[in-house]
């Protein structure tokens, strides 16, 4: 087995594929090990088969893992109407809302909700509410403004009534 340590985590692997650069740290006196390779700003990610990938680190992986520790949580629905009358009311905080394309003319609407205690409520409350996990790709699309239908929803918009 190979042992990785990461931000004081240890982790023991069956194998390790590493795809950015490294470098060795000797440490003689040690009588446990006589050195360790070094790798910084990567990403680590390791699969049901107990393999390690080690990789470089984009700045959407770094705001998701940052996003992670404060315990953000984004939230997906088709229910747009429903998401913006609950959120109004401002009692719940959250990043802008966004709606993104899907499939057969489908739009999703997704939203970072600060509070993961919150998500529990909205849940109960919005019909197919479900929480997006960092390796889907509508979770990559929220930070991504190529894949935005509109741009982000205006909560506090006024609504004509003459149509």
């Amino acid at each position: 087995m190979w042992v990785l340590k990461f931000h004081g985590e240890t982790y023991y692997v069956n194998h390790v594929n590493c795809s950015v650069p490294w470098s060795t740290k000797e440490t003689p006196d040690n009588p446990h090990t006589k050195g360790s390779i070094k790798v910084k700003d990567c990403l680590l990610q390791i699969d049901e088969d107990n393999s390690a990938y080690i990789s470089p680190i984009t700045v959407f992986d770094k705001a998701r893992i940052r996003n992670a520790k404060k315990g953000i949580t984004r939230i997906i629905t088709k229910n747009g109407s429903q998401l913006r009358e609950l959120l109004k009311t401002n009692s719940i905080k959250h990043g802008p809302i966004k709606s993104i394309g899907g499939a057969c003319s489908t739009t999703f609407y997704i939203t970072d909700i600060y509070d993961s205690k919150n998500v529990t409520y909205l849940s109960l409350m919005i019909t197919g509410l479900r929480v997006l996990m960092p390796n889907e790709g509508y979770y990559r699309m929220y930070d991504d403004p190529k894949y935005q239908k509109t741009s982000d929803i205006d909560l506090d918009a006024e609504v004509d009534e003459d149509y």
